[in-house]
């Protein structure tokens, strides 16, 4: 009997859910699948992803399941969730993954919770497309009544979604209404730092720098799920960008407050919500209105810092990396470098310095890691990965043997085949099947796997090709693993030309691919 290896696919968008929680979802999957051990089903995998929205987020793209479907496709047969709508919630969604079992070996998708909905019978695609198309309404309805809600809320004095904004916490009124309330203290904090910004004049990394030393919890960390800190993840800090959105958020004034999208950007800022009768007063003030025209205007007073560049995104992020603390060069256009843009790492941002300088000259990065692609592996073919699926020779080898033995039976004397063409015939047919068998014998079972083809393009016919589309390039350059170390030469040296690289030529047990 065949091993049907499953891969049992979890997701949830708030993991404080018990009736769909994670361990729910999978002890019922657990349940079904022992239930058919019968049939060769073993467990091979299981991928959680917990706050993840089937709305928002494709299956190729979630964390854990999206590893499965993108690099480990061969080890399993079967795709198992709890329910279709814990697995996707767009139509469009369930049919990619249908194109993708169908191109991966044919492999099946299963619901623990909704056996009609099965990969078998000639019309599997139909139910399928059926059930998906009824999960994508009812996630459009839950978005309906939501935004309904958040509409018929916003120009009342009450809480209707998310984390309250830093310095105050919601409850729940004596009229049952949700409400905010002043949280003394993150308003301890709040007040400490607007004093030592309008009275004291300090820079907001150097208070960012103290509140982290004295332990005092950022935003981020105050929010911070249970499970992200039990699986060890980093506790979020105070950043320069943290301390002044909150400080330029009308807020801290009481008032309720929207995000409003800036034209041309990617961000939003915030803005008090105005409606017929005026503002709407959600709190108490943390900062009086004589504090806060004091703090914006110290805050309007100070010079605009380093930033890094909204015209020019990094390229060749994840492929240039600094020597010093291996982590990526990120391009920075600081104004007080007139203008001249250079890679420099997060940790030089933050003013923890790896000790291996500051800053590289952009211009002469570009032209360092063109010099060492096409120097090193410009003529290096380029692969592109594709699904094999495996061979269970082993099936095949039974079934021969069954069948020769049964064909010579039928060519003895008195058998149906024992004389004339009909001999000559089965004897024909029972040597090529020993040929095949042979065959097979020699081959054995293969697995699903990765196989790689020569596209018939090298690096620097991509390179060529792409003039002017960093993206792609760099793209290329971390799927093949290739990765730039860049050193100065004079230690500690801010914006650098004077520096040397070194090419990592990633795993080349592989050939390079482009998959």
């Amino acid at each position: 009997m065949k091993t049907v290896r499953v891969l049992i696919a979890l997701r949830i968008s708030n993991e404080t859910d018990a009736s769909t929680s994670l361990e729910r979802q999978l002890q019922d999957c657990m349940a079904y699948v022992e239930e058919r051990q019968h049939l060769g089903w073993q467990v091979v995998g299981v991928a959680k992803d917990a706050h993840i929205s089937a709305t928002k987020s494709h299956p190729f793209e979630r964390p854990e399941l999206g590893e499965w479907l993108n690099n480990r496709a061969p080890e399993f047969d079967l795709l198992l969730f709890w329910k279709m709508d814990r697995f996707v919630r767009k139509v469009v969604d369930m049919q990619d993954m249908i194109k993708w079992a169908t191109a991966h070996g044919g492999k099946s998708l299963v619901s623990a919770k909704e056996p009609v909905l099965d990969m078998v019978g000639p019309f599997r695609h139909v139910i399928i497309d059926l059930f998906a198309a009824i999960a994508e309404t009812e996630a459009q309805n839950i978005s309906m009544r939501v935004k309904s809600f958040q509409g018929y809320a916003k120009p009342k004095n009450v809480w209707a979604k998310g984390n309250p904004p830093y310095g105050y916490e919601s409850f729940r009124d004596a009229d049952g209404a949700m409400r905010l309330r002043v949280r003394e203290n993150q308003k301890d904090v709040i007040r400490e730092i607007y004093k030592r910004v309008v009275e004291g004049g300090e820079p907001y990394s150097a208070i960012c720098d103290d509140l982290n030393a004295r332990g005092v919890p950022s935003p981020g960390a105050e929010r911070m799920s249970n499970r992200r800190k039990n699986n060890g993840d980093s506790m979020p800090i105070w950043r320069s960008r943290t301390l002044t959105t909150i400080l330029r958020s009308e807020t801290i004034l009481g008032w309720k407050c929207e995000e409003v999208t800036v034209p041309g950007k990617k961000y939003g800022v915030s803005q008090p919500i105005v409606t017929a009768e005026g503002k709407i007063r959600m709190a108490d003030p943390i900062l009086t209105d004589s504090e806060w025209a004091k703090l914006q205007e110290e805050m309007n007073g100070r010079p605009s810092s380093a930033r890094r560049s909204t015209k020019n995104t990094t390229a060749y992020r994840g492929v240039v990396l600094c020597d010093g603390c291996g982590r990526n060069l990120y391009l920075f256009n600081p104004e007080r470098q007139q203008g001249m843009p250079v890679y420099r790492c997060n940790k030089s941002a933050n003013r923890d310095s790896c000790g291996k300088g500051y800053a590289f000259r952009a211009e002469k990065v570009e032209e360092i890691v063109e010099t060492l692609v096409l120097g090193v592996i410009g003529d290096y073919p380029m692969h592109e990965r594709y699904y094999v699926k495996g061979s269970n020779n082993s099936q095949r080898l039974h079934e021969i043997e069954q069948y020769v033995t049964e064909l010579q039976r039928s060519i003895r004397p008195g058998g149906r085949n024992s004389s004339g063409f009909a001999k000559k015939s089965t004897e024909e047919e029972i040597a090529a099947l020993y040929e095949e068998y042979d065959s097979l014998s020699a081959e054995g079972d293969k697995p699903d796997r990765y196989e790689y083809r020569d596209t018939g393009e090298t690096f620097r016919h991509m390179w060529d090709r792409n003039e002017g589309n960093k993206e792609e390039r760099t793209r290329h350059l971390l799927k093949a693993g290739i990765s730039i170390r860049l050193r100065p030469l004079i230690k500690g040296v801010s914006n650098t030309v004077d520096f040397g690289a070194e090419v990592d030529m990633g795993n080349l047990s592989q050939p390079f691919t482009i998959h």
